[in-house]
């Protein structure tokens, strides 16, 4: 399964893209934004390409410029529950502040609503994190409030902000 946009691929994570992941799931900025192991191993990076091509239907995407093939980022859909799958993405650090994460958004969004029905879309996100924030609220989002405690990250419970995306809603110029 491959999902293209304007300027994106999006494709299954695969045994080469472990060194990269690895590499960049290093910096501070997605280990403090995100739920992957911190610290992040080598192994952690293989236990990710593993676990995201063990689904007959893909729901773990590695971010790619269509006419370079550079690796940019990734992008999952978490189907937990199947009614109201949530969104998760990061962006390598040399490729922020590109529109990389809004377009790529908007793109598993559009598959997410099309081909798989879902009726409704929940973004979270780390309370502080202005930038995932930013690219939700451009793609559709409507920001419904603060969790307590929902997300761990780092090793411990942090509050996050929640928000949602009905299909109608979904921006149309991303």
């Amino acid at each position: 399964m491959i999902l293209t946009s304007r300027r994106l691929t999006l494709r299954r994570p695969q045994a080469d893209d472990i060194d990269w992941v690895t590499a960049e799931a290093q910096d501070p900025e997605i280990q403090r934004n995100t739920t992957i192991p911190s610290p992040y191993h080598r192994t952690d990076a293989e236990h990710f390409v593993d676990k995201a091509n063990t689904d007959d239907t893909p729901k773990t995407f590695v971010i790619t410029h269509t006419h370079t093939g550079q690796r940019l980022g990734v992008i999952s859909l978490h189907q937990r529950p199947k009614h109201a799958p949530s969104v998760g993405y990061w962006i390598g650090k040399n490729a922020r502040g590109q529109g990389i994460a809004t377009e790529a958004l908007a793109r598993i969004c559009r598959w997410a609503f099309d081909d798989l029905g879902a009726p409704i879309i929940v973004w979270t996100a780390n309370v502080g994190n202005e930038a995932s924030r930013a690219v939700a609220v451009k793609t559709g989002f409507k920001m419904e409030g603060t969790l307590r405690l929902r997300i761990a990250s780092q090793g411990r419970l942090r509050d996050c902000w929640t928000g949602s995306l009905l299909p109608e809603e979904l921006t149309r110029n991303t």
